[in-house]
């Protein structure tokens, strides 16, 4: 029967609800969809759950996994009040737990609803915990602070190779970068150029760099386009965003568009990446060994991306460019996919040493 408001839910089944939220990318249903595989390897009879706010609801479903959607407040109409959201929120988050029963909540987001709070805290002993990517911009955020002590566990998927192994009796727990796929679940580069039916003659440059309007001459996507028509050894595949409103329209010869999910499984094909330094597709290049230009947005609110690709920079792994003009661009190609250049670049995003965190976070929430 339904809990009405004020009663106390008992969460009896071994089961685990996941509830990443909308973003402006796919970051938290990324991470939360890359730890719940690797829940599914270890604990193949756990049952996982998914409620989220983001639209790409689809990628979890083709994954096997049972999942709900409400949509974001912001594809509401301006009647429908926040409170109002949050209500609906709440009822449809708590028959989901009282269909359900878990043991374990896992919240992947940058803020806390407040129906999040109002549905899960009357339940005894859900364990809730909170993924919560650190910021790398200076912030003091005194709301953020005071619902972290609603969720039992923190974990923190930072910038760097942590052990997890000290900390998992403590309430917050740093851990490595969530990467969505293992190395062996990447296609070879044969195989990718036989998808795209490319040659091999050409050299594959991925390019994803976000928002952007190709009409405006000035703007990098523009530029690359460019160079492309000048460079013909080049094939060019631009990835676009499986939940962006206007696609892409561009037609040009040695160029592809690339609109699937994930896109790191054709990584291994790629000679070199043109990218922003978003905090998944920074990781994901380094991690799977791909020499890349980044260019940083530095518009973010917390994101330092300008930061995080100097690291690569620094170890000559990549290369940094800010809001670049056309010759710079060149330059930066010319090098990049020189053939010894290319070879060392690939070698040195090693040095890195970027570790997958997703299978340590899976232990992590089997053994809280």
């Amino acid at each position: 029967m339904y809990i009405g408001p004020g009663s106390s839910i008992k969460s009896i089944k071994n089961s685990i609800l996941f509830m990443p939220t909308n973003g402006a990318g796919l970051g938290h249903l990324t991470r939360t969809l890359a730890i719940a595989r690797r829940i599914r390897k270890i604990d193949p009879n756990r049952e996982i759950i998914f409620f989220t706010t983001s639209p790409a609801i689809n990628l979890i479903l083709q994954e096997g996994f049972l999942a709900y959607y409400i949509p974001s407040k912001m594809f509401f109409p301006d009647y429908i009040w926040s409170n109002q959201w949050n209500e609906l929120l709440e009822k449809q988050l708590k028959l989901i737990l009282q269909l359900h029963q878990p043991k374990t909540f896992v919240y992947d987001g940058a803020f806390v609803y407040y129906g999040v709070i109002a549905a899960t805290e009357g339940i005894i002993p859900l364990k809730r915990i909170w993924i919560k990517r650190k910021q790398n911009k200076p912030g003091n955020d005194v709301e953020t602070k005071n619902k972290e002590n609603f969720f039992h566990h923190i974990i923190i998927p930072g910038e760097y190779k942590i052990n997890l192994d000290s900390q998992a009796e403590i309430k917050y727990h740093y851990c490595n970068p969530v990467i969505y796929l293992d190395k062996s679940e990447l296609l070879s580069k044969d195989k990718v150029k036989e998808i795209f039916k490319i040659s091999n003659e050409y050299k594959l440059v991925y390019i994803q760099l976000g928002a952007g309007n190709i009409n405006d001459i000035d703007s990098t996507l523009s530029i690359l386009l460019s160079i492309l028509e000048k460079r013909k050894d080049l094939y060019f595949v631009v990835g676009e965003s499986i939940i962006g409103g206007k696609r892409l329209e561009i037609s040009r010869e040695r160029l592809l568009i690339l609109k699937d999910y994930p896109n790191s499984r054709y990584y291994n094909a790629f000679d070199l990446a043109i990218s922003a330094a978003g905090y998944n597709t920074f990781f994901e290049l380094m991690h799977f060994g791909v020499p890349s230009i980044f260019i940083p947005n530095e518009k973010t609110k917390s994101d330092d991306q300008l930061i995080r690709s100097m690291l690569a920079e620094k170890a000559k792994a990549a290369i940094v460019l800010r809001s670049p003009n056309y010759q710079e661009l060149e330059n930066a190609i010319d090098y990049a996919i020189n053939i010894s250049n290319n070879m060392i670049m690939r070698n040195n995003t090693q040095k890195l040493n970027i570790q997958n965190g997703a299978e340590d976070i899976a232990k992590l929430i089997l053994k809280l």
